[in-house]
This record gives C-alpha cells, structure tokens and sequence, in this order.
C-alpha cells in the first residue's frame, strides 16, 4: 500500500477512536452529573445512574425521547453542554465515514490509473520496437546502395 493512502487509513483510524473515546466520554460523565444534580429531586425522573446515561445518550445522539428532563438550571446548563457536543460528534461520525469513502475510492481509482499506465507502457513498447525494426530496414537498404555523386 503506498505511504500516503497508509497515512489516510491510520488518521482515518485515529479520528474514530477518538470519536468513540470523546462521545463516550461526554454521555458518561454528562449522564453522570446530571443524575447526581436531579436525582436528588422530588419526583425526578432520573432515579438512577443508567437513567442518566441513557438520557445523555439519547441528548447527544439528537434523538431526545422525552422520558427524561433535567429541571434545575445546572442540569439544563449540562444538557446544553451535552447538546453542543452532540452536534460536534455527529460531524465527527460523519468525517469519518466520510474519510472511509473516500480512501476507498482514492485507492480504487488509483489502481486503475496504474493499470492504465502500465497498458500504455506496453503499448509504447510494442511502438518503439516497431520504429526500431522499421529504422534497421531502412538502415540495411541504404547501406546497400551504392552512394549517387
């Protein structure tokens, strides 16, 4: 594989981890404040830890089914925050697969251009032994002719 599709591969590698290692992050420790700032609530919804996980999952991911809303200032600036990030990861996804795509076509096409060259290599072979037979001919027929004065 040549070095700069390798580059792209391992980037393209890098950038999903981080993705992964950056949303996972956001929904656990967002889940995790929010439910430690509602759960303390008369009448929350957020009951425990997987309540809020789950809800910051489904914030981030844009889904937002409504079963769980914080209600306290602090836990909406959470939400917000969860939110924004949301957004930003999403993009981030979307690079990716984006990025994926785009490798394989770049390494297809290149294939192809190499074939290409390689056919037209050959063709230019075959040419130029065809010149040099054509030119040996000709070289044998004028030495064989007696110089005109």
């Amino acid at each position: 594989m040549p070095r700069r599709l390798s580059v792209t591969l391992t980037s393209v590698l890098r950038l999903a981890l981080a993705t992964a290692v950056v949303s996972s992050s956001v929904v656990l420790v967002g889940g995790a404040m929010v439910w430690r700032l509602e759960g303390d609530r008369h009448g929350t919804t957020f009951e425990s830890l997987g309540d809020g996980i789950w809800w910051a999952m489904t914030t981030m991911t844009t889904v937002g089914y409504g079963d769980h809303v914080p209600e306290t200032t602090s836990g909406r600036v959470v939400a917000g925050m969860i939110m924004i990030m949301g957004v930003a990861v999403l993009g981030a996804v979307a690079a990716v697969v984006a990025l994926i795509f785009a490798s394989a076509v770049a390494r297809r096409e290149e294939r192809l251009l190499e074939a290409e060259g390689r056919t037209l290599e050959a063709r230019l072979e075959v040419r130029l032994d065809t010149l040099d037979a054509r030119l040996a001919r000709i070289e044998e027929h004028l030495q064989g002719r007696a110089p005109r004065e």
